[in-house]
């Protein structure tokens, strides 16, 4: 590994812009998202939970929908989110929608109309709809596990309950959906991988639980483990721009180096070029290459992009680093 990709390497946590100036400060605190959560006949939805994902799905705000069924999530960065309306204990069906701040934006109004449930338990996923006859004890044990998880000081009880759930119902597939999701925001990954593991037994085409997989894959260090994972992701929806990155992300590390090009590419592209972190991991991966010239002119993108990104000044000093070396190599 040579020096510049070092550096490189210990940027990629820093995607969250830093404000440097009141300015930005100010520009970032106006930025928000909000909606309205309806039913199907336009009447507001109140104190359901919304929350808002980053690019690899990690929960980074929660709220709850007022009298008026309005959410509201201020003072975030630019970038691509994903805003999503939990159900639990109701008749709704959850929803989940993408959406992007632009520096040109910095505000979005995202609204959800949601659809009840059948009898039967029925999970959305990825465009698919799953459904299951479930016992009614187990959906007892499912709606009051998954009340408790939204309650900090009784999650634990909530984790138990739902597991009660799926003994009486091995084959849950929401609860054994909830159940790794919730293992994965509490970085409990040796939990959630056999658990994800079984969802996507009973449902293949378990979207969510593939990228969830392979995010516990991944912190677990089982790399190919997790380029399988988000592969069979990426079957089933392969216009996900985040989705592609990930798994791009995972082809840096593991190889071949071709391939990550492409799911980068790939990223960039569905992203509209407007994804800071597909032109970082892109910078990485022609630094390897030791493609010098592109390297220099993704991170050029990324600060275009991420105008107000942390150590810029030592980016700009890289991308000249980069131009240098680019010109060495075209004059021998």
């Amino acid at each position: 590994m040579t020096l510049l990709s070092g550096i490189l390497i210990a940027f990629l946590a820093p995607f969250v812009p830093t404000g440097n100036s009141s300015s930005v400060l100010a520009r970032q605190q106006a930025n928000s998202i909000s909606g309205h959560v309806f039913d199907e006949r336009r009447t507001p939805l109140p104190d359901l939970q919304v929350e808002l994902l980053n690019d690899v799905d990690s929960v980074i705000q929660r709220t709850k929908t007022d009298g008026s069924g309005l959410f509201r999530f201020r003072g975030i960065t630019f970038g691509i989110f994903q805003i999503r309306v939990q159900t639990y204990g109701t008749g709704y069906i959850g929803q989940t929608k993408r959406v992007e701040l632009e520096p040109t934006r910095a505000f979005e109004q995202v609204d959800f109309v949601l659809v009840q449930k059948k009898v039967a338990a029925t999970t959305a996923t990825a465009g698919a709809v799953f459904v299951q006859e479930v016992p009614e004890q187990a959906r007892k044990e499912y709606d009051r596990g998954a009340s408790l998880l939204q309650r900090p000081d009784q999650r634990k009880e909530g984790f138990e309950t739902l597991k009660k759930a799926i003994e009486f119902f091995p084959d849950y597939f929401a609860a054994l959906e909830l159940l790794g999701t919730e293992y994965i925001k509490e970085k409990d990954y040796e939990s959630a991988i056999p658990v994800l593991t079984k969802a996507i037994e009973v449902n293949k085409r378990a979207y969510q639980c593939l990228n969830l997989l392979s995010v516990a894959q991944y912190n677990l260090q089982l790399l190919p483990q997790a380029v399988e994972s988000m592969k069979r992701a990426i079957a089933i929806d392969n216009k996900s721009p985040n989705a592609n990155l990930w798994l791009g992300m995972l082809l840096r590390q593991t190889g071949p180096l071709e391939e990550a090009e492409t799911y980068l590419k790939q990223a960039d592209q569905l992203a509209g070029s407007k994804l800071p972190e597909a032109h970082w991991q892109l910078a990485l991966l022609f630094n390897q290459l030791k493609r010098y010239k592109e390297a220099a002119e993704h991170l050029e993108l990324f600060l275009k992009v991420q105008p107000e990104a942390k150590d810029t000044a030592l980016i700009k000093k890289l991308i000249q680093k980069l131009r240098q070396q680019a010109a060495g190599n075209a004059n021998q």
